[in-house]
């Protein structure tokens, strides 16, 4: 059974059948790709909804045409993982009329309230997916909240993966971490990668960069890929339309990574790289591009070294898109919802660390 896994999904700008009506030619040639696998499964970012008004606190909202899921089955998505940053961003109304779209449309779920999703085809697979504190999402579960976003804890993820082994099925494991525009994952998420890998046979599918980052196999053959980049994403505008963030080359790489599962155990893996460009997306040949990244991965001897080379990207990036946040960047950011998100993120940066710490060591 060969399972072919997307990065991040937005319905928007040239990927919006309501501003594109020729969107089918623009994915034409990831829809061929994807026709030789069994599955398909992705990260589902803009909720599909009629809703256009929300007071969740966010510096950009995602949102698409309930009709654009015709998109998703045109590409042959199987299933969506809804454990992200925006799924949440139109509130509960939001997420309803989303997994609303995908059941009437036959496309599989999970991520979201506690939910996961068991495969029983040629093979026993179970998707589950997770939101880490670290990419600020909205609507976390907890103890006393058991509807929303499921929350990346290591008490979390380990449990599942265990149950799966139990199950005596391969774990697929969605995971939305990490530092935007960088190609290099965090230390203490690569720490966690390595115990998820060592419970089960496992497939770490991880996105939110924006930007493609590592793979890695481990001796046992669990797969883990860090990002895979954007798959189907375009430009996008704040509510206010004051703030447009534009693709740059690094957010136009993408890649499709492809496992085979043979006889309940991961056969191989391989990956494929693709463009977005502004006129649909092409072939693009990554390869050499993702040896060395994997490499730097791989042979981390300076950890401090390494988290500084990190942040320079980031910063570097940040700045190119953003130019430099001066006292005019901050007055023009003075809004509800600049404010908003700016207050409920440094909220959730202090949960990530208690939860940073027990990845690397708990």
């Amino acid at each position: 059974m060969k399972i072919a896994f997307l990065g991040d999904i937005a319905l928007v700008g040239q990927y919006d059948k309501k501003t594109n009506p020729d969107v089918s030619s623009q994915i034409a040639y990831l829809k061929k790709l994807l026709a030789q696998y069994d599955f398909v499964a992705a990260n589902l970012e803009s909720p599909l909804t009629d809703k256009t008004a929300s007071f969740v606190c966010k510096s950009m909202h995602l949102r698409s045409e309930k009709e654009n899921i015709t998109v998703l089955k045109e590409l042959g998505v199987d299933a969506v993982t809804l454990a992200n940053n925006h799924i949440l961003d139109f509130g509960r109304k939001g997420l309803e009329d989303t997994i609303d779209a995908l059941e009437t449309a036959g496309i599989g779920w999970y991520g979201v309230n506690g939910k996961t999703l068991l495969l029983e085809m040629d093979e026993k697979i179970c998707l589950s997916g997770f939101c880490c504190y670290s990419a600020n999402g909205a609507g976390y579960t907890s103890a006393g909240r058991k509807e929303g976003i499921n929350t990346l804890t290591l008490e979390n993820v380990m449990s599942q993966v265990e149950n799966d082994k139990k199950a005596g099925a391969v774990s697929v494991v969605s995971i939305h971490w990490g530092l935007e525009h960088t190609n290099y994952p965090a230390y203490e998420h690569i720490k966690l990668a390595e115990k998820i890998a060592q419970i089960n046979q496992t497939v770490i599918h991880g996105h939110h960069p924006h930007i493609v980052q590592g793979i890695q196999q481990k001796d046992n053959g669990s797969v883990i890929s860090y990002s895979l980049g954007n798959a189907v994403f375009d430009a996008v505008t704040s509510l206010n339309k004051k703030f447009r963030v534009e693709m740059n080359e690094q957010n136009r790489k993408a890649l499709v990574l492809e496992v085979e599962i043979k006889d309940g155990r991961i056969a191989g893996y391989s990956y494929k790289g693709f463009y977005i460009g502004s006129n649909g997306i092409e072939s693009l040949n990554i390869g050499r591009e993702i040896e060395l990244i994997s490499k730097q991965i791989e042979e981390i001897s300076d950890i401090a070294g390494y988290e500084k080379m990190r942040m320079e990207q980031y910063k570097k990036v940040i700045q190119s898109k953003f130019g430099k946040h001066d006292m005019k960047w901050l007055m023009s950011r003075m809004n509800y919802y600049s404010i908003g998100a700016y207050i409920t993120g440094r909220l959730r940066y202090t949960k990530y660390k208690k939860e940073a710490e027990k990845f690397i060591n708990g």
